[in-house]
């Protein structure tokens, strides 16, 4: 999936992805980063009971942002995915590229997949609107 963030250089989009007190603006509604390959995050919804945890694996700012990716809500034991930020820089703007991984071909797992597409689609509408003064 990919989508331009034209009023974002790549290095705020980077930060809106790794900075606390960024990320909840958009996404979570509490985070914790420990910003850093090796690092991890925790982001999470309260009012859901829902956690978001997992590990940097590749952290080059305003450039690329990979990351495992763990819900403590989900049914049964997998192993964590794995997302993928590419940050390209654009005229103007930036564009981001989302790739996450390890989707089996179980109907389950195809309904998780559209899930965490639409999630990304949402979300991402989200940060978009937060330069354009539309996010809510």
């Amino acid at each position: 999936m990919e989508g331009g963030f034209e009023a974002f250089t790549p290095s705020e989009l980077f930060n809106y992805f790794t900075e606390p007190n960024l990320l909840v603006q958009w996404w979570p509604r509490e985070a914790e980063v420990d910003a850093k390959v090796g690092g991890h995050y925790r982001f999470s919804w309260p009012d859901q009971g829902w956690h978001l945890s997992g590990e940097y694996t590749v952290f080059a700012p305003g450039e690329a942002l990979s990351f495992t990716w763990n819900w403590d809500h989900e049914r049964g034991v997998r192993e964590p995915m794995q997302v993928s930020l590419t940050i390209e820089p654009t005229a103007p703007g930036a564009k981001l590229i989302v790739e996450q991984k390890s989707w089996d071909d179980s109907p389950e797992a195809q309904n998780d997949r559209q899930a965490v597409i639409e999630g990304w689609i949402h979300f991402g509408m989200r940060l978009a609107g937060l330069k354009s003064g539309e996010a809510s």
